[in-house]
């Protein structure tokens, strides 16, 4: 009984994601970043800033680790 419940309730689930994506929805989370920001990041971790400034001058705050780990995988530059 229970396992045709959880069935049920699965299929429910689904139909009501499908439903959403035909009306332009999405789960989740919202983004931390849009595509602007992320562009003017690597334009900034290009020129050598370093990531700490680069998440001051985008208003991140300090302990979004997650944010600092996307920042970091930005490429690096040396200056010679």
């Amino acid at each position: 009984m229970a396992e045709s419940e959880r069935e049920y309730i699965r299929e429910k689930s689904l139909e009501g994601q499908a439903s959403a994506r035909e009306r332009g929805r999405h789960g989740g989370r919202p983004k931390v970043f849009d595509d602007d920001l992320v562009a003017y990041a690597r334009t900034l971790r290009a020129r050598g800033v370093a990531v700490p400034d680069i998440a001051r001058k985008l208003i991140i705050p300090g302990g979004s680790v997650a944010v600092f780990a996307q920042l970091r995988a930005l490429p690096e530059t040396h200056k010679s």
